[in-house]
């Protein structure tokens, strides 16, 4: 299935933060992140490096991917707000990235943050600082710095800001809807806004009292879990970016993509464990009986 466009919602070198911490030169989860122009924030805790198997570069673009890169850059050059909504697991994060190495840095100027329960003032000030811009401890001085900061950069005819939440359920709904006050004036949009979130947040847009923002989101985009086929091409993938041939047997797919429930992150961990289990046999071929046996010791 497609992604779907909808009108509304229904009635460079990365520089990641942790919000109260100092700038640190590493990109989010050990990767080097896409596009000179590019700006990223990590606003959580960096979780264990992964397996090039568990987690391929470069990143996996099936046409699900492309049909929704394109709606998402023509939605931003209209200089449209847009939500991007997907289940755990799903590679949310990933499409974020391939977003980001699309878009003309002569058109476009990047923020990438990842969403937590922050206040306010924390948020402004995570988007505002990368961009060189000022900022406050206080939200209404904060949120005037911002706007004032955007218009200048819309006057000199740079390239547009534009903010990737993603984890966009993790921020409060009030701060959402005020950074989007702040995103707009009458006459432009100051900063585009790409919302990335799981998709119990859809819902949470369709109450009444979320109808303002949820209005203004122009498109949303869901990316569905792999079928039987994409999760095949993923498998091939993930073992051609590790630089090895696809060890997995034919027979033992279906299985992996049942137990994944067609999740491309469940399906990379399930591969990293299948491979280590292999090595303890020393066999070159990850059999029906290894994914059993992964698949039994997860039950356990």
């Amino acid at each position: 299935m497609l992604p779907v466009p909808t009108a509304t919602l229904p009635p460079c070198t990365a520089i990641p933060v942790i919000l109260g911490q100092a700038i640190r030169p590493a990109a989010p989860h050990g990767h080097v992140p896409v596009g000179p122009a590019g700006m990223v924030l990590d606003l959580r805790a960096r979780g264990q490096k992964r397996t090039n198997v568990d987690r391929p570069e470069p990143l996996f673009r099936s046409e699900v991917h492309e049909v929704a890169l394109r709606q998402a850059k023509n939605a931003l050059q209209s200089r449209l707000h847009l939500l991007l909504t997907a289940p755990a697991g799903m590679g949310k994060s990933s499409f974020c990235r391939l977003l980001m190495a699309e878009l003309n840095p002569r058109d476009f100027r990047p923020l990438y943050v990842v969403g937590q329960p922050v206040g306010l003032a924390d948020l402004l000030r995570a988007v505002a600082e990368p961009l060189g811009l000022e900022s406050s401890p206080r939200r209404g001085k904060a949120a005037h710095l911002l706007a004032e900061g955007l218009d200048k950069i819309a006057t000199a005819a740079g390239p547009h800001p534009l903010l990737i939440l993603d984890e966009a359920q993790q921020v409060p709904v009030e701060a959402l809807e005020f950074l989007r006050l702040v995103a707009e004036s009458h006459e432009r949009t100051r900063l585009s806004l790409v919302l990335v979130a799981t998709d119990p947040f859809a819902r949470l847009l369709g109450r009444p009292a979320m109808a303002p923002l949820a209005g203004r989101l122009a498109l949303h985009l869901h990316l569905p879990f792999l079928t039987p086929e994409h999760a095949a091409d993923f498998v091939e993938h993930a073992f051609s970016t590790a630089g090895i041939d696809n060890i997995l047997a034919p027979s033992a797919l279906p299985s992996v993509h049942a137990a994944a429930a067609g999740s491309p992150r469940r399906i990379g961990i399930l591969l990293a464990a299948a491979m280590r289990r292999a090595l303890d046999k020393r066999t070159k071929l990850l059999t029906d009986e290894i994914i059993q046996e992964i698949l039994d010791d997860e039950s356990r």
